[in-house]
């Protein structure tokens, strides 16, 4: 937003005719994922009808984005059907009220974007007449943004599934594989303080808390500074580069990550061997990435002057696509089990 509390058009708008998929440079900096090559296929670049952020998309899915197939099947088809949409949109000759109807009113709108957030722009298409006024009104942009970020979130959701179950019997042996995993680290508002909690922070002291049995502090995770060290840095270059992260000053680059959790597990395993190492380095340092991922993006939408309900409601979404995640994969997770 700016200064006066407005949204700019362009700082909302979905660019290269997307509706909820993000451009991919955009969703790999949410998410902290790699960034991809973004060359045209040759032959693509003059076809009809062709879509770069489509074809970008496809190839993040084919990359390795996930394991599982039927994982990669769900988004393609649901890339496919934003697909359809955008032409069905694009094809309607009447008033930009129509079109953005046909958006609020698709499944996707639901099933993709944020739900309540939607469901307040509906509410708002039935009491308006003219374009121009919905354009300026703040409702629509804020709802695009919301249904943008709500994807994001869900399909870091299926990433967090698709590994764990690559992971099963481990899982089974913590008795995880009935939880919500890393639901526990979302951004949530503090009921005492009225302040968003630290999901970073929280996975730290966590950390530190499987490190050292007596921390020194509930909220203390200097032990992990000390561990890191042995590495060769000193204390205080550890220490300064987790408050950094803590404090979103630096976004946590995947070498660095793997350093830290590498020393977390020798002193976990104590020895143990190079095939535990590695599972365990992979499940540590995409459960951080996840959790940091979560705390930049909360930061955005605040830098963006979304309401703070709007950006709870976004990260609720997690938890019901979780679900869908796990039923669509195969292993179905009921409500009354997560709640154990």
């Amino acid at each position: 937003m700016t200064a006066n509390g407005t949204v700019p058009l362009q700082e909302a708008a979905i660019e290269e005719g997307t509706l909820f998929f993000l451009p991919l440079p955009l969703l790999l900096e949410l998410l902290n994922l790699p960034r991809q090559s973004q060359d045209n296929p040759p032959e693509a670049l003059d076809a009809p009808g062709y879509w770069s952020c489509h074809a970008q998309w496809q190839r993040l899915l084919d990359g390795g984005l996930f394991v599982h197939p039927a994982a990669r099947d769900y988004w393609r088809q649901r890339l496919e059907e934003e697909r359809r949409l955008t032409n069905q949109i694009l094809a309607q000759q009447d008033s930009g009220l129509d079109r953005l109807r046909c958006l609020a009113h698709s499944p996707l709108a639901t099933e993709l974007g944020c739900p309540s957030a939607g469901e307040r722009l509906r509410r708002h298409l039935r009491d308006i007449e003219e374009t121009d006024a919905l354009l300026e009104n703040e409702l629509l942009l804020e709802t695009r943004l919301a249904d943008a970020f709500a994807l994001a979130l869900r399909l870091a959701a299926w990433r967090v599934v698709d590994l764990s179950l690559e992971y099963w019997e481990l899982l089974a042996e913590d008795g995880e594989q009935h939880e919500v995993l890393l639901e526990r680290f979302l951004p949530n508002i503090d009921a005492t303080n009225g302040q968003w909690n630290n999901p970073v922070e929280d996975y730290l002291v966590h950390l530190a808390a499987l490190v050292d049995d007596c921390p020194e502090q509930q909220d203390d995770y200097s032990s992990l500074a000390r561990l890191w060290a042995r590495e060769g840095m000193d204390v205080q270059t550890r220490e300064y580069q987790l408050d950094a992260w803590r404090q979103g000053r630096r976004r946590a680059d995947a070498r660095t990550v793997a350093g830290l959790m590498d020393a977390v597990l020798d002193r976990l395993l104590d020895g143990g061997s190079a095939g535990d190492m590695s599972l365990n380095r992979q499940l540590l340092c995409e459960s951080f990435r996840f959790v940091e991922s979560c705390a930049y993006l909360r930061r955005t939408l605040s830098q963006l002057g979304i309401a703070e309900t709007m950006i709870g409601e976004i990260f609720a979404v997690y938890r019901s696509e979780y679900f869908r995640a796990r039923a669509v994969l195969g292993r179905p997770l009921a409500e009354k089990d997560s709640e154990h």
